[in-house]
């Protein structure tokens, strides 16, 4: 789904200044992007900027965010790791194919069966579920 929309220089500070372990930059980070990025959100800087959390493509939905993950180009940490896991690295691989996707899956379509079926994900009401008050934690 990060392939629309923007994200805040919030969540990029650590991983741009201070990503453990070591400090500095995310490894992963392409070099050249990490001089965008910092241009964009300096340290210091003004946390609420916004950027796209597709660079490239970030109107439309399509599958650049997976050839951005590829090349380093993530701004996301989270999609930045996708690709740290050889499956997940192999299903990144298997929709950016030459011949994809005639010859392969297609992201599109198995998107939008992915969405199908977490609609069908129930939702515990009651006294099977509560309201977190806290969303970073499990309770």
């Amino acid at each position: 789904a990060h392939t629309i929309g923007t994200t805040a220089c919030f969540f990029m500070t650590k991983r741009l200044h201070n990503f453990f372990p070591g400090g500095g930059s995310d490894p992963g980070i392409n070099p050249s992007f990490v001089v965008e990025l910092k241009a964009t959100c300096p340290q210091n800087g003004d946390v609420n900027v916004r950027l796209p959390i597709d660079r490239g493509s970030e109107r439309v939905f399509d599958k650049q965010i997976l050839q951005n993950i590829k090349d380093g180009f993530a701004v996301l940490e989270s999609d930045s790791r996708l690709n740290d896991d050889i499956i997940t690295n192999a299903i990144i691989d298997s929709y950016l194919g030459i011949l994809n996707p005639i010859f392969g899956p297609s992201f599109e379509a198995d998107f939008v069966e992915s969405i199908v079926k977490m609609g069908h994900i129930g939702v515990k009401t009651g006294q099977q579920g509560h309201v977190r008050r806290l969303c970073a934690a499990f309770s």
